[in-house]
């Protein structure tokens, strides 16, 4: 049976560039802030936070990437980025934990992950039926399922995703739940970058409605906008995080549709919170279904959707509108932080703001009792020692 020592080192590898994966950034800083020495093996390390890139404990290897979006390119930076995964793989010493955080980083190590079957924590940042062996491949599938049951412990962000995996992939064990929640509450410094946002943001007339994150397809941000777009007297839509449109003229369109729409741009975790300081509402727009089939992601995925927003939001106490999810729904209820609307139609939206605003002094009490309910320091403890 394989035990840990504080000794060794935890591999942590993400295929991407990690500043667009916050829930990442917090398992790293939470692994340093409890001894455990981390090695980073990622597509892009150079803006990192001070708290981890300044630490004794941490090392990192960035793997070169390009920005050329023809075929030829391509298929050569994943060869060369494959090889460099694997060479930082076969680095991995004997008592050593490798730590992959989604299934391109699994697909990319492929079989030689087995080797460290003993002492691979594969950790699924979404919920996943499949995955494609390439890029955009429908057909032709690379056996991720096969390697969530061959590792040492899956990890899942929420509770229903759990068990959905354990049965989809017929794993021997529930995976372990490690929500995606900040772990660094401190204020960042503000930036001169920042300063002209918060300024405008000071100087709004109306209540903001704040969004944080990628905005792409299973994100129902237009939806929002028009409820949102009735009340634009009232209240102002600001919008943070990088775009995943594959055409930029859809979202020129949408920003010039809506009065009420004011996109910011992205700025890097932990910088993006400050902006919370200065909303009144915070928006969860999951669209159930919208990836279906892409990327491998469940059907379910934003169905149970577990945002790291949420717990960013309630940290910074804000209270929250969004879809009509479970996993919205559960902790919404549970704790009076937010309402979910039942329906998307823009008197529903409308309604649901006006609804929160009413009742935010209370929603505002209860956000701190959201937030301390999860205790990730035990939780990836844990993920390390536990061995039963």
């Amino acid at each position: 049976m394989f035990r840990f020592n504080k000794n060794n080192t935890i591999n942590v590898f993400l295929y991407e560039n990690v500043m667009y994966y916050p829930p990442v950034l917090n398992l790293i800083e939470c692994l340093l802030n409890n001894g455990y020495k981390v090695k980073l093996i990622s597509e892009g390390t150079k803006d990192l936070p001070a708290i981890i890139s300044d630490s004794a404990l941490f090392r990192s290897v960035e793997i070169g990437t390009t920005s050329k979006r023809d075929i030829i390119s391509r298929l050569r930076k994943r060869s060369i980025k494959t090889k460099a995964f694997q060479q930082e793989l076969a680095k991995v010493g004997s008592g050593d934990i490798v730590w992959t955080v989604n299934p391109l980083a699994v697909r990319t190590l492929g079989k030689k992950l087995f080797q460290y079957s003993d002492r691979h924590v594969m950790e699924l940042m979404e919920l996943t039926d499949t995955f494609p062996l390439y890029y955009g491949a429908k057909r032709l599938k690379y056996p991720v399922d096969e390697v969530g049951r061959r590792a040492w412990k899956v990890v899942v962000p929420e509770q229903n995703r759990a068990y959905i995996q354990k049965v989809g992939w017929n794993l021997s064990r529930t995976p372990y739940v490690l929500p995606n929640k900040p772990y660094d509450t401190a204020d960042a410094e503000i930036t001169n970058e920042m300063k002209p946002v918060i300024e405008k943001m000071k100087q709004e007339k109306r209540k903001i409605v704040i969004y944080l994150g990628v905005l792409d397809p299973d994100r129902d941000i237009e939806s929002f906008a028009k409820g949102i777009e009735t009340i634009k007297d009232e209240y102002a839509l600001y919008l943070f995080g990088p775009l995943k449109f594959n055409d930029s003229s859809d979202f020129e369109r949408f920003c010039n549709t809506y009065d009420c729409v004011n996109y910011m741009g992205f700025f890097n975790p932990p910088y993006h919170l400050r902006f919370l300081e200065h909303a009144d509402i915070a928006l969860l727009p999951y669209h159930p279904g919208a990836v279906e089939g892409v990327k491998g992601f469940s059907a379910f995925n934003a169905l149970y959707c577990a945002p790291n927003k949420i717990y960013e939001y309630a940290g910074k106490n804000v209270p929250m509108i969004g879809t009509d999810v479970p996993g919205l729904r559960t902790p919404f209820e549970k704790f009076n932080i937010g309402v979910c609307c039942r329906d998307l139609k823009p008197e529903t939206i409308a309604d649901a703001v006006r609804y929160v605003d009413a009742n935010h002094a209370e929603m505002k009490k209860n956000l701190q009792l959201f937030y301390d309910s999860t205790d990730i320091d035990k939780i990836v403890d844990q993920i390390v020692n536990e061995t039963f």
